[in-house]
């Protein structure tokens, strides 16, 4: 799995993957949920599991986990901003 891939969920639910943190050995995505093709303003952190039968995911309610990872993800868009604006 990884970045700008597309996942649907057991509940028919998309999402796009838009950034990922490894914390702890463990990868995690924010992913903003899709609907009709279009990003809504529904976002949620993923956790990846990995298993014999492939990779699926499962959603962070961990408020803990949660807030390390929001900084994480903040952390990565104001690096890429800094960036876009030395170009």
């Amino acid at each position: 799995m990884g970045v700008d891939e597309v996942i649907t969920l057991d509940d028919g639910k998309e999402y796009v993957l838009l950034s990922q943190s490894i914390q702890e050995n463990q990868k995690y995505f924010l992913a903003a949920e899709l609907v009709a093709g279009n990003l809504t303003e529904n976002y949620s952190i993923f956790k990846e599991i990995q298993d014999a039968d492939g990779y699926s995911v499962e959603e962070v309610t961990d408020e803990t986990i949660t807030d390390a990872l929001i900084d994480d993800f903040e952390s990565q868009y104001d690096a890429a901003d800094a960036e876009e604006e030395t170009l």
